[in-house]
């Protein structure tokens, strides 16, 4: 019993060093954030107009059709051969 409580004490203080240790590092990364966002003026700024947006998607969408087209004809064709091999089995 007193050897698996020296156990339980031991895993507690490692425990411990290892959230104090987590605990100094997010504290460290909140501050030169912080920092980096006073230092900083121009911060993220958004420029958002819908009619941009939509003919980026549409390009995009545009671009893209013969892919999807290709990947119908492979799935068009394996489901021709697969109806021809169990048409012709005896």
């Amino acid at each position: 019993m007193k050897n698996i409580l020296q156990k339980l004490k031991g895993m507690k203080n490692k425990m411990l060093a290892s959230l104090v240790g987590v605990g100094a590092v997010v504290a460290a990364t909140v501050v030169a954030h912080a920092e980096d966002a006073v230092a900083e003026t121009n911060a993220l700024t958004f420029n958002f107009e819908a009619s941009e947006m939509f003919s980026w998607t549409n390009m995009m969408l545009e671009a893209m059709m013969p892919v999807v087209y290709i990947t119908l004809g492979i799935s068009l064709c394996f489901i021709i051969v697969g109806a021809l091999k169990s048409a012709f089995r005896g």
